[in-house]
C-alpha cells in the first residue's frame, strides 16, 4: 500500500501550532493573527510554501521549504525591532515542534532547521516585513 505523501505537508500543522503557541500570541498581540495570507489584522505572521519548495523524491521523509513573514501595517506600526522580535519568535516556536505530541492524522516532524535566516524585506507597497525561510522535515503518521 503506498504511504499517502499529502499526510506528510506540515504546512496546516505548522499554522496551527504557531495560532496557538502562547510566545507567539503575546508577540502578535493575541489570536487571529497567524495565516496563509497578508490580510488584517496587523501585525501578523504569514506562513507559507513558496514555488519549488519540497522535496518529494523520498516517498516517505518530505523536506518542505515553508516561508514565515512577520508581517506590519501600512502606516509602520509595530516598527522593525517589533516584527524582527515577532520572526524570531514564530521561528524558535518552529524549532520547539519535533518534540510535541504527533496528532493521529500526522504528520509527524522529525526537524526544522533555518535555511535562509530573517531579513528585512518590505512589501511594493511599503508594508513592512521581515521574511525567513525554514526546511520543514515531515512523514506521514
Amino acid at each position: 500500500m503506498p504511504l499517502d505523501i499529502v499526510r506528510a505537508d506540515p504546512l496546516p500543522r505548522l499554522l496551527t501550532w504557531l495560532g496557538s503557541h502562547a510566545a507567539v500570541l503575546a508577540a502578535l498581540g493575541g489570536p487571529g493573527r497567524v495565516g496563509a495570507r497578508n490580510e488584517p489584522p496587523y501585525p501578523r505572521l504569514v506562513v507559507t510554501d513558496p514555488p519549488g519548495g519540497d522535496d518529494r523524491q523520498l516517498l516517505w521523509l518530505m523536506v518542505k521549504a515553508v516561508q514565515v513573514e512577520a508581517v506590519g501595517d501600512l502606516d509602520g506600526t509595530p516598527g522593525k525591532a517589533a516584527l524582527n522580535g515577532l520572526l524570531y519568535t514564530a521561528l524558535g516556536a518552529l524549532v520547539e515542534l519535533p518534540d510535541q505530541a504527533t496528532p493521529p492524522d500526522g504528520p509527524v516532524i522529525t526537524a526544522v532547521r533555518s535555511s535562509v535566516a530573517g531579513g528585512w524585506s518590505p512589501l511594493p507597497t511599503g508594508q513592512p516585513r521581515y521574511v525567513a525561510t525554514v526546511l520543514v522535515y515531515s512523514h506521514p503518521a
